[in-house]
């Protein structure tokens, strides 16, 4: 059986691991911030494989995300930059996979 939400947060950790690989030095630190929440998400997760779909991930990453950023203190332009990255993360996976 597919875990689509599994396979959608592998996908966008490819993609986070590659933009990183090639990114200005002002972007490294919300890119390595955000890699491991990915994995974060991923092993804390609580669901049923037969009931999410892909898209399940990012709204539960942005959940989580925001749970970080009040508990880490981010600042905003931090957060915005992260935002900007996720969204370019999430665009480089829908252009790969279709999703």
């Amino acid at each position: 059986m597919s875990d689509a939400l599994a396979a959608r947060g592998e996908a966008i950790h490819k993609a986070l691991l590659a933009m990183e690989s090639d990114c200005a030095e002002n972007d490294l630190f919300p890119l390595g911030y955000m890699i491991p929440q990915v994995e974060l998400v991923l092993e804390n997760a609580d669901y049923d494989p037969e009931d999410v779909v892909a898209e399940d991930f990012d709204a539960t990453f942005e959940e989580w995300m925001q749970h970080a950023f009040a508990q880490d203190s981010m600042s905003v332009d931090d957060r915005e930059r992260i935002a900007e990255l996720w969204a370019e993360a999430r665009k480089r996976v829908q252009t790969t996979v279709g999703a």
